[in-house]
């Protein structure tokens, strides 16, 4: 059974990785919630993106190899001469119609989120209210809200010229999301705003230092109610501090009668006012302390929330009926492709559609099916593999394309679901009842129920792209017991972040150690080439803005605009590549701990790490190797696996890359393998005492798995959030 996979042993993890937004292996999307599963795994759903489409376009390709087929747009073209005028096919993802259309569906619905604010954030006691309420609430927020009766739908004609009554439930949900996460964060200030106002050496802490003190984080949230059972208490913590952080620094700016430029220039000049011992220093004590007892008696200057982003959410609608504004509908001639229906508010002319259930019109938009496809080619790749002896290789190929098709089943249901509940919607409205035809379609409701399906989709809007998130179950025991067998994880093993290399990696097996480091060169060189061009680029744009500026008035010229996108087109060239690194990196981590029978896998925390004086290009090459991203991905393919919490602890780095792992002496980097000659970041490692040489990453990562250990020659800890590995052992 899949219990031999995790730990006994709960883990306590930290805080700051719960509940969050993360990645998924393909479209780096995922969301952690409480595990309500059998499942070991705590993973919520699996969230998969879908490019949305003009419904007249034609999305399938039929070409090999990733060139596009020359013969596609001769083809087109005689596609379009042959069809009428009126039927024209599309060459756009999106046409401009459907824009314009989606464009004022959007409207409305921001408008109504808004509105919802504003009436509840028009006394400050009420929004007050409704946020305790809210926080202390198990279960959905349009439930709560909705009792109100300047909220409700039923009675107010202004929300019914608006949206339908599903769309309103919509927006409620949304509205109270936004209520409760503004509620935490006020209730954070007010805590903060309390400590700092009993202490002058907090507050001097706080705006010296370069990072939020953690004792300052740890005891702004125990004094604070409202994130006392939120896992995302530190995330909000830190943001708060910072939040209050930079309005002190904007006080003693303007008393200073500087200038606010650029944050770091904001900073440095705050500390170095604050580190003189003359008059000037006395001045902004007291002003501060006066800024702050005027905060803690009149109340913080808050600022009223509002709905700005293109996004929708139907996590309050249900998967039963049409009624719930969203509709999918396989093609009948192409069945790799679904359309997509979303129904029109009030005000919004849409198209009649034929394939649409609504008898209102409705803008409707086609998405193409990848699930199968991959499901085939990870099938024939497992087959090569097993063809080669490679056995590890095939079992990843299996069980990439068991989870596909496990998505594709679950659309596949979502669909059929949808459409037995219209039908037999229908069937009781008639006068003249077909009582089997109705036992028979409930029998296939109640089975399309009781089996898996997608959760309620996210439609999101970026520019000229539309994206449709759909959220899957994650795989469930049989489907992992199928793939995996029933294999026991005792191994141990430890995770180095490289300067020269992404992740080096290490693993204990009855006393014998497996290294490996994990590169994608290619990749990360190309990375680089093109943040170089934006840099270059964006000191263009700086220059050309200046001098235009300086002289003229009004919009800037077609020339700067012009770079302006291109700089665009490079930060979001760099962003997916962002994405593609970390998803590369994270499968070969995982699927080699997988291959050694990993059962724990220990990180560095470096969230308070500073790089050490004299190393300019340190904290450049740390924050280029995109350890954040990658973390997060490799837990969340680790408990894709069944892995509860992902199997991974983070531990305190304290000398781990300084040590030796064999006699825990302290050593030396050297430039190479061979040499004896100290070099400040070498490469490679070499300890005087026993004469180890090996690569100085793998000797951290050695180090890494022991920290803790009873039986350990490196002295260090845990990280307070973790319990002792010794307990476990």
């Amino acid at each position: 059974m899949r219990e031999n996979r995790t730990m006994k042993r709960k883990i306590q993890r930290h805080p700051w990785k719960q509940n969050q937004l993360q990645r998924t292996m393909d479209n780096d999307k995922y969301i952690i919630s409480k595990p309500k599963s059998k499942n070991n795994s705590t993973l919520k759903y699996l969230v998969e993106s879908f490019t949305l489409n003009s419904v007249d376009r034609v999305i399938e390709r039929n070409h090999k190899g990733r060139r596009p087929d020359p013969l596609f747009a001769k083809n087109l073209c005689r596609q379009v001469i042959s069809l009428s005028q009126s039927s024209v096919t599309s060459g756009r993802k999106v046409r401009n119609i459907d824009l314009t259309l989606l464009d004022q569906h959007f409207a409305n619905y921001v408008k109504i989120v808004n509105l919802i604010l504003e009436r509840i954030y028009k006394t400050p006691k009420r929004a007050q209210a409704l946020g305790k309420k809210l926080s202390e609430y198990h279960g959905h927020g349009y439930t709560l809200l909705r009792k109100e009766s300047d909220l409700s739908y039923q009675h107010n004609d202004e929300f019914k010229e608006l949206v339908f009554e599903r769309t309103h439930r919509n927006a409620l949900e949304q509205a109270a999301r936004t209520v409760l996460s503004d509620y935490t964060r006020r209730e954070l200030i007010r805590s903060a705003i309390g400590i700092l106002s009993d202490s002058v050496i907090v507050m001097l802490k706080l705006l010296k230092n370069k990072y939020i003190p953690r004792p300052l984080i740890k005891q702004v949230r125990a004094t604070c109610l409202a994130v006392k059972n939120n896992s995302k208490g530190y995330a909000y913590t830190v943001g708060v501090l910072k939040q209050v952080r930079r309005e002190l620094d904007l006080t003693i700016l303007r008393e200073l009668g500087e200038k606010t430029r650029w944050r770091g220039r904001q900073r440095a000049k705050v500390r170095k006012a604050l580190s003189t011992t003359s008059r000037e220093k006395l001045v902004i004590l007291s002003l501060l302390e006066k800024t702050v007892k005027e905060w803690l008696t009149n109340g913080y200057p808050f600022s009223v929330p509002k709905l700005t982003t293109t996004t929708e959410d139907f996590t309050a609608s249900t998967e039963n009926s049409p009624t719930q504004g969203y509709w999918y509908s396989v093609d009948r001639e192409k069945p790799n492709e679904i359309l997509f229906f979303l129904k029109t508010p009030p005000g919004v002319n849409g198209r009649q559609q034929d394939s649409s259930p609504y008898r209102t019109q409705t803008i409707a938009f086609r998405f193409f099916n990848w699930f199968p496809r991959a499901v085939e080619k990870a099938q024939r790749k497992a087959e090569q593999a097993a063809l080669k002896g490679d056995a590890h290789r095939a079992r990843r190929q299996l069980f990439r394309a068991r989870i596909f098709q496990d998505m594709n089943t679950q659309l596949r249901t979502t669909i059929a679901l949808q459409r037995a509940t219209h039908i037999l919607s229908r069937l009781k409205r008639r006068r003249s009842r077909n009582e089997k035809e109705i036992r028979k379609l409930k029998a296939e409701v109640h089975d399309l129920r009781g089996s898996r399906r997608c959760a309620p989709p996210r439609l999101l809007v970026r520019g000229q792209k539309v994206t449709l998130q759909v959220p899957f179950l994650p795989p469930n025991e049989e489907l992992l017991n199928e793939v995996f067998g029933d294999q026991t994880y005792d191994t141990l093993a430890g995770a180095d972040r490289g300067i020269r290399v992404p992740i080096a990696l290490s693993v204990l097996n009855e006393g014998q150690y497996e290294d490996r480091l994990v590169s994608f060169d290619h990749l990360v060189d190309k990375r680089e080439r093109l943040r170089k061009q934006a840099y270059a680029l964006k000191s263009q744009i700086d220059r050309k803005r200046n001098n235009w500026e300086k002289k003229w008035t009004g919009s800037l010229p077609t020339v700067v605009l012009r770079k302006q996108r291109h700089l665009d087109a490079l930060w979001r060239k760099i962003r997916r590549l962002d994405r593609e690194i970390a998803r590369q990196v994270a499968s070969e981590t995982v699927w080699w701990c997988e291959q050694h029978n990993v059962r724990t896998l220990y990180f560095e925390d470096l969230r308070s790490y500073q790089a050490p004086g004299g190393r300019g290009d340190l904290s450049w090459a740390l924050g280029t190797n995109l350890w954040g991203m990658i973390l997060d991905t490799v837990r969340y393919m680790r408990e894709a696996l069944g892995h509860r919490y992902g199997g991974i602890w983070s531990v305190n780095p304290y000398h781990t890359n300084k040590r030796c792992h064999v006699c825990g002496e302290m050593g030396i980097r050297v430039e190479s393998e061979s040499s004896t000659t100290e070099k400040k970041g070498g490469e490679y490692f070499y300890c005087s005492h026993c004469q180890t040489r090996m690569h100085a990453d793998l000797n951290a990562a050695r180090n890494i798995i022991h920290v803790q250990s009873r039986s350990s020659a490196v002295p260090g800890r845990t990280n307070a959030a973790c319990p002792r590995l010794s307990n476990l052992q």
